[in-house]
């Protein structure tokens, strides 16, 4: 239960990120070492639009096609290294999948270039909840913290109520 709804407040949250992609320009080397430590054998054709990819790769989150998400994503993110919101769909993508590792790296990644990126904190805490990992609870205090010093007053606190009562940091006793 708390794995689906966790995957549900990540993709609709996926869905009001800012795509930036368009003006993201690839690298011309033609083999290179991927974050999941194989060499891909091509690179994205020369006129690989990342925003579309991104849109398609956001739209496969939502039909639950997790192995076409991860594929698309991926790619977007070889194409955009910098881009934040790629980098949380593609997190995204492998905790549908149930790689939660694979997952716990993107998030990780998505917040070295957003810190303050609140689903990128709440999926990185999720994969860490599903790793059996200690830091899981540090997710769960900044997002506490962050819930607190919103109040209502900022734009994604209808995200952040719906993980303080009902998502994966809940207290079970309120539940």
């Amino acid at each position: 239960m708390r794995r689906a709804f966790g995957l549900i407040v990540l993709v609709a949250a996926l869905g009001s990120a800012p795509v930036c992609l368009a003006q993201q320009q690839h690298p011309q080397n033609d083999n290179y070492q991927s974050d999941a430590g194989y060499i891909r054998k091509e690179f994205p054709p020369a006129k690989f639009a990342p925003g579309k990819a991104y849109a398609k790769g956001v739209a496969a989150l939502r039909a639950k096609r997790y192995k076409e998400a991860v594929r698309t994503l991926a790619r977007v993110t070889d194409v955009a290294p910098k881009a934040p919101e790629a980098w949380r769909g593609l997190g995204a993508a492998y905790a549908g999948e149930m790689r939660w590792d694979a997952s716990r790296r993107a998030y990780k990644r998505a917040l070295y270039l957003a810190p303050d990126d609140i689903t990128s904190h709440a999926g990185l805490g999720l994969a860490l909840l599903a790793l059996n990992d200690p830091k899981a609870q540090k997710q769960a205090e900044w997002l506490k913290v962050r819930t607190q010093a919103c109040n209502d007053a900022c734009p994604e606190a209808p995200l952040l109520k719906a993980l303080e009562t009902r998502g994966p940091f809940a207290d079970p006793s309120s539940m």
